[in-house]
């Protein structure tokens, strides 16, 4: 659950655009595990094509193309419709985003739901920190847990 790649956009930059960004091409990983924001059909084929498996359920409204170019959106849309949007989610192991979730939440709870530099250079600085902090937290282990009555 570590931090592996860090960008800072402005507001007119949208959660798929941003994506890109921080995903590099050349990047080693077997699949890509994100909510339906960051869904697109063209990003979901190039990572099937790249031997990535694209854990991003599509929006509620799509539909199946049929077209050669659609191929692995069409699958999962079909799937989604036959088994339901639960059934993806465990057949792919979407939970394991809820992990990321809890993360987020720690650093707003423990840093502050805000950056505090306005400038977008001091920000990306300040997103460095906090991905190295919350890191060095993750590197002090899990906490073990014990029923005690």
């Amino acid at each position: 659950m570590n931090v592996h790649a860090i960008r800072i956009t402005t507001t007119e930059v949208s959660d798929r655009e941003g994506m890109d960004a921080v995903l590099p091409a050349d990047a080693p990983m077997d699949r890509v595990i994100a909510d339906s924001a960051y869904y697109s059909i063209e990003r979901t084929e190039a990572l099937s094509g790249a031997g990535v498996t694209p854990v991003i359920p599509p929006p509620a409204h799509a539909v199946v193309r049929g077209e050669e170019r659609t191929r692995r959106h069409d699958q999962i849309v079909r799937y989604i419709e036959d088994k339901g949007i639960y059934a993806f989610h465990k057949k792919y192991g979407y939970g394991v985003r809820s992990l990321v979730e809890a993360q987020i939440s720690r650093i707003k709870r423990c840093i502050g739901e805000r950056l505090l530099t306005q400038e977008l250079a001091s920000q990306e600085g300040e997103g460095i920190i906090i991905a190295n902090l919350l890191n060095r937290w993750n590197a002090f282990g899990k906490p073990v847990c014990v029923k005690n009555a």
